[in-house]
Order: C-alpha cells, then sequence, then structure tokens
C-alpha cells in the first residue's frame, strides 16, 4: 500500500493491559500487507505479562509504558496532545482489522466532513455481530427497555443488534469503542476523551459530545472488525464489574439530568449500587481461573 491510500494520515493508539498474545496479533492484522505509512503507539498500563514483548518487531510500533493503571480514557488523554495526524484510530488490544477495512473507514470520514468517527461491524471470533456493534446512546428510558424487553422490533433499547444490520453506511448514535476512527480536529474540539472514567462508558461520552458539538458518528456495513472481548479484564473482574457502575452514573448525570426527574436519581443511584452488589458474586464465578 502507498500513500495515496491515506493511511499515511492515521495514527494507531492502543491502550494495552494484560492482553497477552492478542497485543501481538492486533498490531500484526494491521501491519500484514506493509502499512509502511501507518504509525502505532502502543500505551501499556503497568501490564505485569508478557504482552508488550510479544509484539512483532517494526520501526513504526512506538512503546510507551505507564508506571501505574491510567485507564482507558487517562492513558489516551496522557498522549493524544502529542499526535498530530488527521485522523486517529483508537483499537482494543483484543480487536483486529486489516488494512482495508482501516483505508474503507478513512474514505468514510473523507466522504462526511462533519463526521466526527466511525466504526464498522463488529465481530465475535466466531463471526456474529457483537452487542454495541451498533447502539443508540443511554437514557434512563433506553436502559429499563433493555433490561426489561427481548422483543427484536423494540426500538427503544440501547443495543440495535437485534435488529437486521443495514446494507449500507448509514448515521447512527453509537458505535463498538474496540474499534473506532476518530478524525482529530473533532476530538480537539470537544476535549478528548474524558479522563474521569474509571472505565467504561467513556466512549459514549465522547459520542455524546461529540454530537452535541454538531458532529456525526458514521457505521459501515462493509468494515469488518473482529473483537475477542474481555482479554484485558479478565484478570480483575470485579474491578471492571464496578468500574462499569461508576462509568454508567457518571455518564447518567452527565448527560441526562435534562430529560431525568431529580426525584428519580436517588432511586437509580440505590439500584445501580444494588445491582452491581447482587451481579459481583456471579462475575467473580463467570471469570475466576479455575482452580489447579
Amino acid at each position: 500500500m502507498n500513500a495515496a491510500t491515506g493511511l499515511d494520515r492515521v495514527e494507531v493508539l492502543i491502550v494495552n493491559y494484560n492482553a497477552g498474545p492478542w497485543l501481538g496479533r492486533c498490531v500484526e492484522t494491521l501491519i500484514a500487507d506493509g502499512g509502511n505509512e501507518l504509525l502505532i503507539h502502543v500505551v501499556d498500563n503497568a501490564s505485569s505479562d508478557n504482552s508488550l514483548a510479544l509484539l512483532p518487531q517494526s520501526k513504526q510500533i512506538h512503546i510507551e509504558r505507564n508506571d501505574r493503571n491510567l485507564g482507558f480514557a487517562g492513558a489516551i488523554e496522557r498522549y493524544r496532545p502529542a499526535l498530530s495526524r488527521d485522523y486517529l484510530l483508537v483499537l482494543n488490544p483484543d480487536s483486529m482489522i486489516d488494512q482495508d477495512d482501516l483505508v474503507r473507514l478513512v474514505e468514510e470520514l473523507d466522504r462526511h466532513p462533519r463526521a466526527g468517527l466511525v466504526s464498522g461491524k463488529v465481530l465475535s471470533e466466531t463471526g456474529l455481530e457483537q452487542r454495541a456493534s451498533r447502539r443508540q446512546l443511554p437514557t434512563p428510558k433506553r436502559i429499563l427497555a433493555e433490561l426489561r424487553s427481548s422483543d427484536q422490533s423494540d426500538q427503544a433499547r440501547i443495543d440495535l443488534t437485534h435488529t437486521p444490520a443495514p446494507s449500507e453506511s448509514i448515521e447512527i448514535e453509537a458505535v463498538s469503542g474496540a474499534c473506532m476512527l476518530v478524525r482529530r480536529t473533532a476530538l480537539e474540539a470537544v476535549g478528548g476523551f474524558d479522563a474521569d472514567y474509571p472505565l467504561h462508558f467513556e466512549d459514549l461520552d465522547l459520542f455524546a459530545r461529540l454530537q452535541n458539538a454538531g458532529w456525526t458518528i458514521r457505521w459501515c456495513a462493509d468494515v469488518q472488525i473482529v473483537h475477542v472481548g474481555g482479554a484485558s479484564s479478565n484478570s480483575r473482574p470485579l474491578a471492571v464489574h464496578w468500574a462499569k457502575h461508576r462509568g454508567l452514573w457518571r455518564y447518567l448525570n452527565k448527560h441526562c439530568k435534562p430529560i431525568w426527574p431529580q426525584w428519580q436519581r436517588p432511586i437509580w443511584a440505590l439500584l445501580v449500587v444494588l445491582h452491581a452488589a447482587i451481579m459481583a458474586p456471579l462475575v467473580w464465578l463467570r471469570r475466576r481461573p479455575p482452580s489447579t
């Protein structure tokens, strides 16, 4: 590939924490066909495994090491100001996108000047579209619909992957945070990621702020991204579980106050804490490594 593909305008930022061999596979997929124009930044959040040692040797890969875990958004924001290319690919270490699909994402942003961010169809290893590949932004009403409804035609839900996938690119409220190509000027215009999110919901927060500022979000039907999921969180399932609930509470208070009656908020606070507490033992049992 050459600069005409647009890859010379892309920097890749991967936040790694104990992703094991998936980090290497993620990077190898990006550079499998050459891709010398890409700049790949791996920001490591004080991993204790050998994931960095398994990276392929390449001059286009730059490793930044944090002395502690800054979280996903915190790690991005520590290094984002130093990036200078037009587009930033924010990629999970257990996600894989090849160069042809990345070029397609670049073309989508080029065709839509007011698009601040684009992603594609995110699949599991078995080829099924993952939850969160296509979404609506959370609201209290949509969260309740998500919890109570399994209706395949229910458009009130957050997750839209229960509906037929569009056959062409569309504008959408939210995509998967596992793979996001972001226009740098749009990201700078909204102040980047909110580093106060512990983990989870920082992507949805960014989508909401971009759209509030007049940017759009795009989803490409012909781009496929494989996302394993959980590679970095399996070693600390309970911490991630609680962080997810804290992220939800921060998002609701930040974005939903105009449509969220004040009298409901203490009830919601109690429900969020109860849900986290009730589900914690199940999360631990499901994720803990087998006894030897």
